[in-house]
């Protein structure tokens, strides 16, 4: 143990975590033969055969699997104290918010410069993605997420405000639905198999039992261009499609469609001026955004 080189352990966790050299190097930005040297160090150091060297990878031996267990937790305790490090700072830097593309490009894009005209030196990093941010990870500081109000379930480290509800409408074009006569016959858009449980595919399918979709993308800014230039109706959240005027919002009386916004962040951050200025910021705008919509 006195030679062991403790700048080994992110190499080990890499592995063990991603099964592999090459995936290992993908996720630290280094090469396979580095992580490769790195390991091989670190078990001569130890004096114990910590990977089974497989073609289909690399497998944790029983000492590898007890080592994991005790240097994750070293991992924890170093990102706690990188957490804490950050809630004493000042609002200057950088702040970290992720969230799904029609909320970052709808919502809080347009009100950005009114958050750094109120704070000039904090810069904004605005993480748009489909995968969840993992806060404990420092991914990001704050998620701004979409959840359904039957199945909230947040992390018991983060700690998770209400910020608002919206609803999902029926939208197409006038000349759309002009041409299909009943909103009932027009073609739809709807969301690719990667995402059959969302909540909107079923409310597509009770719109439209016994269609098949005209299209399936993964992006809702898809499913709104779709809907604008006249290929048929999508399902769009009321702030994206109430704001263009080329757009219908079709009274289907069918469905109860209101989705929950939950900001979360991190507890280690509660005190950091930069988490609490930019929780502050996304409270307002969704409060005052979400109103139009009711």
């Amino acid at each position: 143990m006195p030679n062991l080189d403790w700048n080994n352990l992110k190499y080990f966790l890499a592995v063990a975590r991603m099964g592999g050299l090459t995936p290992a190097a993908n996720s630290l930005h280094t090469s396979a033969s580095t992580v490769s040297r790195h390991i091989d160090a670190m078990e001569a150091a130890l004096g114990v055969r910590l990977f089974l060297r497989q073609q289909r990878g690399y497998l944790l031996t029983d000492t590898g699997s007890t080592l994991l267990e005790h240097v994750a937790e070293v991992e924890r305790a170093m990102q706690t104290v990188e957490r804490q490090g950050a809630a004493t700072d000042d609002i200057t830097g950088e702040v970290k918010l992720a969230t799904f593309e029609s909320i970052a490009h709808y919502l809080l894009v347009p009100h950005l410069p009114a958050f750094t005209a109120r704070h000039p030196q904090l810069r904004v990093e605005l993480l748009v993605n489909r995968n969840l941010a993992d806060l404990s990870r420092r991914e990001a500081d704050l998620a701004l997420r979409i959840a359904d109000p039957r199945q909230r379930d947040h992390a018991p480290d983060y700690i998770a405000h209400f910020v608002g509800t919206f609803r999902f409408e029926l939208y197409c074009t006038r000349q759309a639905l002009e041409q299909a006569g009943d909103w009932r016959q027009l073609p739809h858009i709807s969301w690719d198999t990667a995402w059959v449980k969302l909540p909107m595919v079923d409310w597509l399918r009770t719109l439209f039992p016994e269609q098949t979709p005209v299209l399936r993308c993964n992006t809702m800014q898809a499913h709104y261009l779709a809907a604008r230039h006249g290929l048929g109706a999508a399902l769009l959240p009321c702030f994206m499609g109430d704001n263009d005027d080329q757009l219908l919002r079709l009274d289907t009386s069918l469905l109860q469609t209101q989705q929950e916004l939950w900001l979360l962040y991190h507890r280690d951050l509660k005190a950091s001026r930069r988490v609490l200025a930019m929780r502050d910021f996304v409270e307002e705008i969704c409060q005052l955004e979400l109103a139009k919509y009711g």
